[in-house]
């Protein structure tokens, strides 16, 4: 339960980075048009030290037809809300709501852009960071097995990423090479994928064609282009910093 006072340090962290920084009236580049919006549940385990504890969350995928995002429920709405915003009363408003949105991916992924590329983006306080991986990093091995899983039949794939061992059942009857995260390149839509631990579960909730005048958009601002290994060093060294800070302060920093 003590894990609460970290969590709250951090959201502070980002609300008061969020507020003394907030910019209005962002420009945004299209890069594509939405075809379908993508609904996934994933349930993952954030605590390794207590497997029997899950949390959930909706993520979204917009397909379009040469790019796809992919990001939170959350993080969608709240950018939505602050696309809204116009000035600092209506900011005041916004943090005075305690119905906000909180999300706990705060990350976007866009692949093929740049081409046969794939970036991710996140905000660790104080910069906006960008890195980019090849986009087919993926070395799948398909097997006969097959599935059917939420009235989608689905065929079954494996392959090892990040040190973990991941099964995928993707449906050849939904023409994209996509799916939820960073896995892609299996000839149809990723239904669901988990890795051999069930830290991270992902599966299908739902697929519905997209409004017509939704885009897929990259806010023009000022990334900190950097590589994956420095990205996570950076978002590392901020997280150790708010714990360090609640240690001094004599918050409790382990679950009891």
């Amino acid at each position: 339960m003590y894990r609460s006072y970290i969590l709250l340090l951090v959201l502070l962290a980002f609300a008061i980075v969020a507020k003394s920084q907030f910019k209005f009236e962002y420009t945004y580049t299209q890069l594509d048009t939405t075809d379908l919006l993508v609904i996934y549940k994933l349930r993952w385990k954030s605590d390794t030290n207590n497997p029997e504890y899950s949390r959930t969350s909706e993520m979204y995928l917009f397909l379009g037809k040469k790019i796809s995002l992919f990001q939170s429920k959350n993080t969608y709405i709240t950018d939505t809300i602050f696309k809204s915003i116009k000035n600092i009363d209506q900011m005041r408003a916004y943090g005075r709501n305690p119905n906000n949105p909180i999300a706990a991916f705060h990350y976007k992924i866009y692949k093929n852009y740049p081409y046969k590329k794939l970036s991710f983006i996140e905000h660790v306080p104080s910069n906006t960071f960008l890195y980019e991986e090849e986009l087919n990093i993926f070395n799948w091995q398909l097997h006969p097995d097959t599935s059917t899983i939420n009235g989608h039949l689905c065929q079954k794939a494996t392959m090892s990423y990040a040190g973990r061992n991941y099964t995928s059942w993707f449906c050849h009857q939904i023409p994209y090479s996509d799916g939820p995260y960073k896995f892609t390149g299996l000839p149809g839509l990723i239904v669901k994928i988990y890795d051999d631990r069930q830290h991270y579960v992902f599966e299908l909730k739902s697929i519905e064609k997209a409004s017509p005048s939704h885009k897929i958009e990259l806010k023009d601002k000022e990334y900190l282009v950097t590589t994956k290994e420095k990205f996570f060093k950076a978002k590392d060294g901020f997280y150790n910093d708010i714990l360090n800070r609640a240690k001094a302060a004599e918050f409790p920093t382990e679950t009891q």
